[in-house]
C-alpha cells in the first residue's frame, strides 16, 4: 500500500470546501437542528416512557388503551405517576388482580390524573383537596418538621410526592412513592 503525502495548501483547500459546503447547506448536520426533545416537547405518555421507569403504569395505560388515547391529548392534565418501585409495593397477586381486570385498572389510573388542569406543587400545597378524573377526590396534605426531613413535602392520600413539577407539552407529572387507590367499586 503507497501513502502519499497531501501538502498543506490541499489540505486548507479541502477544509475551506468543506466549509463553504456546510455554511451553504451541502452539509448540514440534521441533528442539531430544531428544538430538542425533552419532557417540555413531549406529551405526558412519551415522558413516562423516556424516564424508563414506569413499565408497570405504561402497560396498565395501554391496557386500558383509552386512558393511553387520553394522556396523548391536548389537556391539560396533572398525573400523579408511581414508578415501578412504587407498584412494587403492592403484593404480585393484587398487582396481577388488577392488571387482569380492564375496569378496575382503569378506575385506578385514572384516579391518578386531574383533566383540565395543570397543578404544580405551590398550587396543590394550597389545596385540601382535588376531584381525580375518575370521579372521587384526592386528598392533599403539606408535612413538615420531620427530624430527618425524609417525609416532609407534599402527599396525595397516603402517597408522598418524590419528585414534583415535570412539565410536559400537555401537562405536568408528579412522581409519588406508591399508587393512589380509589375506592374499589365491587
Amino acid at each position: 500500500m503507497k501513502h502519499t503525502k497531501i501538502g498543506a495548501g490541499v489540505a486548507l483547500s479541502t477544509l475551506a470546501i468543506l466549509s463553504v459546503c456546510s455554511l451553504s447547506g451541502f452539509a448540514r448536520d440534521t441533528t442539531v437542528s430544531g428544538k430538542m426533545s425533552t419532557s417540555e416537547t413531549q406529551d405526558i405518555v412519551n415522558t413516562l416512557r423516556s424516564r424508563g421507569a414506569f413499565h408497570k403504569t405504561l402497560e396498565g395505560m395501554s391496557t386500558a388503551y383509552d386512558l393511553d388515547n387520553e394522556l396523548k391529548g391536548k389537556g391539560p392534565f396533572t398525573v400523579f405517576a408511581a414508578d415501578d418501585k412504587a407498584w412494587a409495593k403492592i403484593n404480585q397477586a393484587d398487582q396481577d388482580t388488577l392488571f387482569n381486570n380492564k375496569k378496575k385498572l382503569s378506575q385506578v389510573l385514572s384516579y391518578q390524573v386531574l383533566k383540565d388542569q395543570k397543578l404544580d406543587s405551590k398550587a396543590l400545597e394550597g389545596m385540601s383537596s382535588v376531584k381525580s378524573m375518575e370521579g372521587h377526590d384526592i386528598k392533599l396534605s403539606v408535612k413538615a418538621g420531620n427530624e430527618d426531613k425524609k417525609d416532609d413535602g407534599l402527599y396525595v392520600d397516603k402517597a408522598h410526592v418524590k419528585e414534583a413539577d415535570i412539565q410536559c407539552s400537555n401537562g405536568i407529572i408528579h412522581i409519588v412513592d406508591q399508587p393512589l387507590m380509589p375506592p374499589l367499586a365491587q
